[in-house]
């Protein structure tokens, strides 16, 4: 009986302490630490407030804009997962493994991820098509209908036009022979 009287004094008082908590104005926990401060009366010259804390991945920001490290956000939360969807649903046996290394190769952190890459197919500078159907038809179709295209949206770019020779297409991972 004396547990639950007690129990009843000490919720109200909780509950105050917790709203006082709350409300208190000093503490700012959703001002980022590099925001600037808050322009005072009359103080014209004050900077205004810094934006928003920016999303992983940075969506709202163009591929060309991102940061180094929004774009390694945005490879991994958004390139990546689709990618791996992509080939392993063209070829569960061959990409079961698929990983950020199938592209940029095992001396990706070595080369800043930095592409084209030297560990993936080299292709013929002068007729990358023809060449790669030679080589592997299903594969190049699978490139060029899907990969090309959702690789060039995911960064923000159209897909490769070879009347204007502007966009993303083969070279934008694969080296030449």
């Amino acid at each position: 009986m004396y547990a639950r009287s007690h129990a009843r004094l000490l919720l109200p008082a909780l509950a105050i302490a917790l709203l006082a908590g709350g409300c208190d104005k000093n503490s700012n926990p959703a001002t980022p630490a590099d925001a600037a401060p808050a322009a005072r009366d009359g103080d014209a010259a004050a900077p205004e407030p810094a934006a928003a804390a920016t999303e992983p991945g940075a969506p709202g920001v163009t591929w060309a804009d991102k940061t180094f490290k929004q774009r390694q956000e945005h490879m991994g939360i958004v390139f990546f997962p689709k990618m791996k969807k992509m080939f392993k649903a063209h070829d569960e046996t061959t990409y079961k493994g698929f990983k950020c290394q199938t592209c940029h190769g095992d001396d990706m952190k070595e080369r800043n991820f930095a592409m084209p890459t030297d560990s993936i197919f080299p292709l013929d500078p002068n007729d990358p098509i023809t060449a790669s159907m030679d080589y592997d038809e299903e594969v190049t179709k699978f490139m060029m209908e899907q990969v090309v295209p959702e690789a060039a949206a995911m960064l923000d770019m159209e897909p490769f036009n070879p009347e204007t020779g502007q966009g993303f297409g083969c070279f934008g991972c694969h080296p030449t022979e």
